[in-house]
């Protein structure tokens, strides 16, 4: 698989743009247990196209790279990237990147009758409340987290 290509780097967040003539990798067709493997499923089927599995737009999608553990719950941890989305509208209960007072951060979005949130996936920090006195604008929508195992 071919690399990111960075195009910007924050003081918390490195920004990568996908390059879509490296994101066919081999692509097992058969369901892999968690057991013992099968022999009798042995067999390439098919090339998977990650640009075409992880990306639904493809002129406003990114990628991200994390730096901090306040979406460790979410399973979002130092050193992912986030594959985000600028076309999809955020939903309630949503994880997006954002600029809050100029700083980009990752929270899940959380609307609570008229008040907005910014939510952390750690119990060592607090959600934010986003009031009319902060600068505040979604950049977009997370929609696929890359780790290594």
């Amino acid at each position: 698989m071919g690399k990111l290509k960075n195009i910007h780097k924050s003081q918390h967040l490195s920004f990568y743009s996908l390059d879509a003539d490296a994101l066919a990798i081999p692509f097992y067709q058969s369901n892999v247990p968690a057991g013992f493997p099968s022999p009798a499923e042995d067999f390439m089927d098919l090339d998977l196209n990650l640009q075409a599995y992880l990306v639904q737009h493809p002129s406003a999608t990114f990628c991200v790279r994390v730096t901090g553990d306040s979406m460790q719950n979410a399973g979002i941890f130092s050193g992912d990237v986030m594959v985000v989305d600028r076309a999809l509208e955020p939903k309630n209960n949503t994880i997006v990147l954002a600029v809050l007072d100029g700083e980009f951060t990752v929270k899940r979005i959380q609307k609570k009758g008229s008040q907005l949130f910014l939510k952390p996936e750690n119990e060592t920090f607090k959600p934010i409340e986003i009031t009319e006195e902060i600068d505040f604008k979604v950049w977009g929508v997370v929609t696929h987290i890359i780790h290594k195992v």
